[in-house]
């Protein structure tokens, strides 16, 4: 067997391989290698829990996930169900945060978002049941004040103002019609075909769809870091807390909006 196929292998520079050929990371008592195999590009060290990671810039992307006006804005349908949409509020400074870094790195920004179709074929009695609990309840697509709830061209399915006003012409936009960003979308299409392997993600709800679209890039190998000043939920505060440590223990790694803006240059071979 190649030496670099040899899964659990000495690296022979104290570190231990993850994986096999380019697919490799390299695990080191400081910090993990996601590209070992590189020899050139934009090399950075992001500090991150559980540790450290070493990535090619030019293969990363931000995931930008429901920011929009039905979970986040005041007489949106969270705020209307009762629920708390200043929780997810909470989420706009650091998702602000990490928009401008990203441009700053040349990261892809990819805005995934809800747009059901409006006669809502598209939607199981599983996921509808998901959002209307009460005969009295308002479920996608129903009628609120500000027109039909995340239907596309609506106001509750548009993306907050102070998010709207960063888009930018060649952004990436996903449309979903299940928490997963992944289900039934062209998202890892884009991710592949871009050479793109590592995914920060920001956004609402951080226990239902980040977490979600989070775990399903673990499932398909992608390197995936949640940005946790970035991400928020109207559900008690435990609920981000649990998806903060599997995150970190289970499905990549951890960071914020402030370490995601300022990684280290990390020198190439």
């Amino acid at each position: 067997m190649r030496g670099d196929r040899e899964i659990y292998g000495d690296t022979g520079d104290g570190g231990v391989r993850l994986g096999a050929g380019a697919a490799r990371w390299h695990l080191y008592d400081d910090h993990v290698h996601l590209t070992p195999h590189h020899t050139g590009g934009r090399l950075a060290r992001f500090d991150a829990e559980l540790l450290p990671f070493v990535e090619d810039l030019d293969a990363c992307a931000l995931a930008v996930i429901d920011m929009q006006n039905d979970f986040c804005a005041p007489g949106g349908w969270t705020d209307r169900s009762g629920l708390d949409h200043t929780g997810c509020r909470a989420a706009i400074p650091g998702a602000v945060r990490a928009v401008e870094a990203a441009r700053r790195h040349g990261m892809p920004v990819i805005w995934i978002y809800w747009h059901n179709r409006t006669d809502l074929r598209n939607l199981g009695a599983p996921t509808l049941w998901s959002f209307k609990h009460r005969t009295d309840q308002a479920g996608i697509g129903e009628e609120l004040d500000r027109g039909r709830v995340l239907i596309e061209g609506s106001w509750g399915a548009a993306l907050v103002d102070e998010l709207a006003a960063l888009v930018g012409p060649d952004d990436v936009h996903v449309e979903k019609f299940r928490m997963n960003g992944f289900h039934g979308t062209q998202l890892d299409q884009v991710l592949r075909t871009q050479g793109l392997r590592t995914l920060f993600l920001a956004g609402v709800n951080v226990d239902q769809c980040v977490s979600t679209t989070m775990e399903d890039a673990y499932f398909r190998d992608y390197a995936a870091v949640l940005l946790t000043d970035a991400t928020a939920t109207s559900s008690p505060d435990y609920c981000k807390e649990a998806v903060i440590f599997n995150a970190k223990q289970c499905w990549g790694f951890v960071t914020d909006s402030g370490r995601f803006a300022q990684p280290a240059p990390y020198p190439s071979r």
